[in-house]
């Protein structure tokens, strides 16, 4: 009897070891305190525009907060070949965690290899990223943090939709990048949007890089096309709304009159504008990812399976509830 109880034992635990084995990283032992001790390197490679710089303080105020530290090189340059030599100095500087802010969709590969050689789990947050067919993603990523870009796209028509009731709204769509998934997720989120509203209309489509001067630059080369008319805008990014907002005024229009905006971001230069009502609205996309990232650390370092992918709320703000809620922005 007492050698078929531990048999029994045995297989028990080896069923147990099989399972574990089948998770694609190592899980760590519980620990008593979150992230005492824990190194978790930062690396991103996008202009420090507000929305950006929100971000990265709430990852330095979740760290902080968790006992944690954050590593993070302020971006030397705004390309890929600096921030994969910064992931790299991150790893050789013995991270145990990475959040990586893809800064596009393909090209970390190796560095993704490299770090899972090294022992470091990788974060992504904001975008995703593509890897080569002999690569299983799931074998490189631990989790992903990221808002839902189609449904801030969705929303973006539907406030559209509303403003203008049975009245066409003619819109200018003020593209991001192509190679953002962001970027092509909200402007798809968007067009989904104006198929299901039958007053929605897209009379021209530019292309802009959440530029404040660009997008002004190309709203003023609109305007001078006196063939496109239009008395709605919608720009993927805040910073692209404000430069459209500047070319509406040099222009002699009144924006929030001739022409409304509606954008996504929610930055105070925009809810200022909207309570000035020269802006439509804004749908804030929240930059506080901190939480989110670390709760899938300390999941991890407990010895569970965190959720692959955690999405991060967002809402909308208009005439109605911008001063109100003015705290909101960031």
């Amino acid at each position: 009897m007492r050698k078929k109880i531990i048999a029994v034992c045995l297989a028990v635990m080896l069923a147990c070891l099989l399972w574990l084995a089948k998770d694609r990283w190592s899980l760590p032992a519980a620990q008593e305190t979150e992230h005492e001790g824990l190194r978790v390197g930062l690396s991103q490679a996008e202009p420090l525009t507000p929305w950006k710089t929100a971000q990265i303080k709430s990852f330095k105020e979740a760290a902080r907060r968790r006992g944690a530290q954050l590593i993070y090189h302020a971006p030397e340059e705004e390309s890929l070949e600096w921030q994969i030599e910064d992931i790299y100095g991150l790893l050789d500087a013995g991270i145990d965690y990475l959040i990586l802010i893809p800064s596009a969709r393909n090209g970390y590969d190796q560095v993704l290899l490299e770090a899972r050689q090294r022992g470091v789990p990788v974060i992504l947050a904001e975008q995703d990223v593509e890897m080569e067919p002999e690569y299983d993603r799931e074998d490189y990523i631990l989790g992903y943090v990221a808002s839902d870009y189609y449904a801030e796209g969705e929303l973006c028509a539907d406030i559209l939709a509303r403003h203008f009731g049975i009245e066409p709204c003619h819109t200018m769509v003020i593209q991001g990048e192509k190679s953002s998934a962001m970027d092509w997720e909200r402007y798809m989120g968007f067009m989904h949007g104006v198929r299901e509203h039958s007053n929605l209309y897209v009379s021209k489509r530019v292309e802009s890089s959440g530029n404040r001067l660009t997008a002004q630059k190309v709203t003023e080369s609109v305007i001078a096309d006196q063939d496109i008319d239009f008395n709605a805008v919608f720009a993927q990014s805040d910073e692209d709304g404000l430069g459209v907002l500047q070319a509406l005024k040099l222009a002699g229009m009144e924006p929030g009159e001739d022409v409304v905006i509606v954008s996504i971001g929610g930055i105070q230069d925009v809810f200022k504008a909207i309570i000035a009502r020269e802006y439509l609205a804004t749908v804030k996309s929240s930059p506080e990812y901190g939480d989110a990232v670390f709760d899938i650390i300390n999941r991890h370092q407990r010895g569970e399976n965190p959720d692959r992918q955690t999405m991060v709320k967002h809402r909308e703000y208009t005439m109605d509830n911008a001063e109100e809620l003015f705290e909101d922005a960031y």
